[in-house]
């Protein structure tokens, strides 16, 4: 099955993705930032585009900016952003629940 998320494609010969040498070049605070404001693109777009498929695209990015910070580190606005995805992820699931 496809990995519509994390495609094979978004590695490089190096067999580096794409995020992973942003982070060698830029740092990881701008990519950081980087993954909180592509969340948060995925988020603004996924009710009219892509569904749930972006929901997890988002995830995906919050998943990694969590990576960023220090375990004992808060970050409201990005919990606050994982609580919004997983909670229409969640939904989402209840409404196709038993639908073939």
């Amino acid at each position: 099955m496809a990995d519509n998320i994390n495609p094979d494609h978004y590695k490089s010969e190096t067999s580096l993705e794409c995020i992973e040498s942003m982070e060698l070049i830029f740092g990881m605070e701008y990519v950081f930032g980087f993954c909180i404001c592509n969340a948060w693109k995925y988020v603004w777009r996924w009710r009219h585009k892509n569904g749930v498929e972006d929901l997890e695209k988002a995830q995906w990015y919050v998943e990694r900016a969590w990576g960023y910070l220090d375990p004992d580190q808060e970050f409201p606005t990005l919990e606050r952003l994982q609580n919004y995805i997983l909670n229409e992820i969640n939904l989402h699931e209840e409404d196709n629940y038993g639908e073939s």
